[in-house]
């Protein structure tokens, strides 16, 4: 059985940056408040943009005070969560997010990270009720999600044998299990290419 570890590491935060027209055009912005983590489910966007999105927590279909372009209103959202909880909001009122254990908490407070666990094959589990709802609704279960938190470890253990060789370049043990990274690398990222 594998153990429990913490769900995410770092909690998202929004800043105040400059108005732009269009929800799109935070992409930057909200991929440095969001630590370049998908605020749902905490993948490392480990190929810089290509699957992540901006994406509207209260979904635009339920907006009427709150403009599209709202900054507070915004995830940076990798795209299977994204597409997952598309317009669900079963309150259909932009000022409430919960109906007893149904609905969303905002990624950016610090009570979302109760709601689940996950353990240190990268897989994730819910924790309460509405942590149960969230989970079904944002599709946690995915094996891309621990699939891709595989990765950053692997990629994490790449930089770091290739920093020791750099300061040690006969370090045959180190060179072996560098090879190795790269071909678990490889395998994983091969299982998360034939599951989209």
């Amino acid at each position: 059985m594998p153990n429990i570890i913490a769900f995410r590491n770092s909690i998202p935060s929004r800043s105040n940056p400059s108005i732009k027209p269009n929800h799109t055009d935070y992409f930057e912005d909200l991929r440095n408040d969001f630590n370049c983590r998908c605020g749902y489910c905490d993948s490392f966007d480990l190929r810089r943009n290509n699957d992540f999105e901006v994406e509207h927590f209260r979904p635009q279909r339920v907006l009427n005070l709150i403009a599209p372009n709202e900054y507070s209103n915004l995830i940076y959202s990798c795209k299977s969560c994204n597409r997952a909880k598309s317009g669900t909001w079963p309150s259909n009122d932009e000022n409430v997010n919960l109906v007893g254990n149904t609905g969303f908490i905002d990624p950016v407070e610090t009570e979302y990270e109760n709601h689940f666990i996950r353990y240190d094959d990268g897989e994730i589990d819910w924790n309460t009720e509405l942590g149960k709802w969230m989970y079904r609704e944002l599709a946690l279960f995915n094996i891309q999600h621990s699939i891709l938190w595989m990765l950053e470890r692997l990629r994490n253990s790449i930089d770091e044998a290739k920093r020791i060789l750099k300061e040690d370049p006969e370090n045959l043990i180190k060179k072996d299990a560098l090879i190795a990274l790269y071909e678990y690398e490889e395998v994983y990222l091969n299982k998360l290419f034939n599951v989209k």
